[in-house]
């Protein structure tokens, strides 16, 4: 966490102009018509102005690292991100940066719930805690390999 910190500190792009930032856009939080068209974005409690890049990384977490969801139909993450680029007219050239940062926020999070279970206050019992727990070196390590540095 704290080598992933110090490179996304050390390498966070030029200001670029903000957009309306979902803050938990992904797969879960879109209704879709039978033909796959988006009809609806839910769960905006998060939302805020930044950078829309920020939520087109953590959408592209739920692609896997060869590229493509691993279910049928789902085009590969570079498809996604140059799909993006061209309706948007922004650059995906920092992309890198933001799955960087998506893993080590999400490792972030997933260590205060960690914390919070080891401390009492999680109410019921984790099952397979002890995969929980690496999950969020296996989170690090995908931002780790974003930013080039696994």
């Amino acid at each position: 966490m704290e080598q992933l910190h110090e490179w996304l500190v050390a390498n966070r792009p030029e200001e670029e102009p903000a957009g309306v930032a979902h803050g938990d856009y992904r797969l879960g939080n879109l209704l879709h018509a039978p033909d796959g068209t988006v009809l609806a974005i839910l769960d905006w409690e998060l939302c805020t102005l930044g950078p829309p890049l920020a939520d087109v990384s953590y959408l592209l977490r739920s692609w896997t690292a060869e590229g493509t969801s691993g279910a049928p139909g789902f085009p590969p993450r570079e498809y996604v991100a140059e799909r993006y680029a061209s309706a948007s007219g922004r650059s995906i050239a920092d992309l890198d940066y933001w799955m960087a940062f998506n893993a080590w926020r999400s490792a972030a999070i997933a260590e205060g719930v960690y914390r919070r279970y080891l401390d009492g206050n999680m109410g019921a019992q984790m099952e397979n805690i002890e995969i929980y727990a690496r999950s969020v070196e296996v989170t690090v390590a995908a931002g780790l390999n974003s930013a080039g540095l696994a």
